[in-house]
């Protein structure tokens, strides 16, 4: 009988014990299905993006000032007959455009680097505030997540 009562208590402690080990793996296996994936066009969101909208224009306007200002220089450089002058002027000039073209950029880059964390503070923002695990770019996904793109165009408007 002690031999049957150390059997059926050997039985029950390895019950209790496969169990507990299924209940670990179920709730392992209910962790994964609870995460929440989410994608993001990217490309679609920075065309929208109403501050990369107004450093498009920028650029242009930019363009347009480097077009002016060559324009201007190369009248001035036909206009001077002395070749000494014409030569002083040619190096004036290259260090104007250089200077000019090198502000230009430096702008560019340090609004641009504003846009892309702008939108990425959106994008983590609405990523916070519905919960999920992951955000990735619809480019880098062949199937799943719940698409965000057009609620982050909302935001960066």
């Amino acid at each position: 009988m002690k031999n049957f009562k150390g059997i059926v208590f050997s039985v029950v402690v390895l019950l209790s014990f496969v169990c507990a080990i299924q209940s670990c793996s179920f709730a392992a296996d209910n962790s994964q299905q609870s995460k929440k994936y989410a994608v993001v066009d990217v490309t679609k969101v920075v065309n929208s993006s109403q501050s990369v909208k107004e450093l498009k224009q920028e650029r242009t306007a930019q363009k347009e000032a480097i077009n002016k200002f060559l324009k201007e220089g190369n009248a001035q450089l036909n206009a001077e007959k002395d070749k000494a002058k014409k030569a002083e002027l040619k190096k004036k000039l290259n260090n104007d455009f250089k200077l000019m073209t090198q502000n230009f950029d430096k702008q560019y880059q340090e609004k641009l680097l504003n846009a892309n964390k702008e939108i990425i503070s959106e994008i983590t923002q609405i990523g916070k505030q519905r919960q999920y695990d992951l955000i990735l770019t619809t480019d880098s996904v062949l199937y799943g997540g719940e698409d965000i793109t057009n609620e982050i165009v909302k935001e960066v408007k």
